[in-house]
């Protein structure tokens, strides 16, 4: 019974380990890897541990990402490196995510949102939709439901 126990405890922290993994990315990075997604509706999610709303929309895409075959979801994460590991893959690991993360990586966060959208003031959450083409149709901010992204992304 102990072998049982402890194998299952360490595939299930292999699992977790294996969804939580971020990916430090700038934004030509990003930008590669929403392109990369081309023939897919791709929704991208700008959030942080530390915020508030941000943290209680994540539900929410994690459910959105489960339920639309073809949507492809990416997380970003505005945290600092330094918790990478100590907040951010935890909180991943916690929610179930299976999407592709990043962490925003850039010496000027400034310069990281303006090469993505140059309207876009840094608020979270913030979240882009794309359409089949690579092109970004839709933009929503603030605190989202699975009812809104659905509709968004239909």
């Amino acid at each position: 019974m102990r072998t049982s126990v402890s194998t299952i405890l360490g595939l299930l922290l292999t699992v977790t380990a294996a969804h939580a993994a971020v990916t430090p990315a700038d934004a030509p990075a990003l930008k590669r890897a929403i392109a990369a997604q081309k023939g897919h509706v791709v929704l991208v999610n700008f959030w942080a541990t530390w915020c508030g709303p941000c943290v209680a929309e994540f539900p929410a895409i994690v459910k959105v990402g489960r339920q639309y075959k073809g949507l492809s979801v990416i997380a970003v994460s505005a945290d600092s490196a330094k918790s990478l590991h100590t907040k951010v893959e935890p909180f991943l690991a916690k929610q179930g995510a299976t999407f592709p993360a990043y962490l925003e990586k850039s010496a000027d966060p400034e310069d990281f949102i303006n090469a993505l959208d140059p309207t876009w003031q840094g608020d979270l959450p913030r979240t882009y939709i794309y359409d089949r083409q690579g092109r970004r149709v839709k933009t929503l901010a603030g605190e989202q439901t699975a009812q809104s992204l659905a509709a968004a992304i239909l």
